[in-house]
């Protein structure tokens, strides 16, 4: 069993989307989460809240993002409810298999400045 949480300012989000545009919201968030976020501009609580979950992820199996892991390797959705959930593949995916990790449970929340996420992994 592994516990991971992740805060992040979201401002410091928004200021990093206005330095490098594209290329980090590419690199962070797969073409689904983009899809899901809609307008990056608008919604900069929303990828603030994709990014600790990412973050949450890895702190629960204890890697952090290493051994190849990639922000790609783990996606946020939601589910019927509309709760986040993660679907994950590439490495990340094969470690959970290394690991027997096979249940995963993910809370996001945010407020005006922060976004905080917690990931559960069993």
């Amino acid at each position: 069993m592994g516990i991971g949480t992740d805060i992040i300012e979201i401002k410091k989000v928004a200021i990093a989307i206005c330095r490098s545009g594209e290329p980090l919201t590419q690199r962070l968030l797969t073409e689904y989460e983009r899809n899901s976020i809609g307008r990056i501009h608008e919604n900069y609580h929303r990828v603030a809240g994709f990014w600790a979950a990412k973050e949450a992820a890895v702190k629960a199996i204890g890697t952090g993002f290493r051994l190849g892991i990639l922000f790609h390797d783990i996606e946020i959705r939601h589910d019927e409810y509309g709760a986040p959930c993660y679907f994950f593949t590439g490495h990340f995916s094969n470690l959970l298999k290394q690991k027997k990790i096979t249940q995963s449970l993910l809370s996001i929340s945010h407020c005006d400045h922060y976004a905080v996420a917690v990931a559960i992994f069993n």
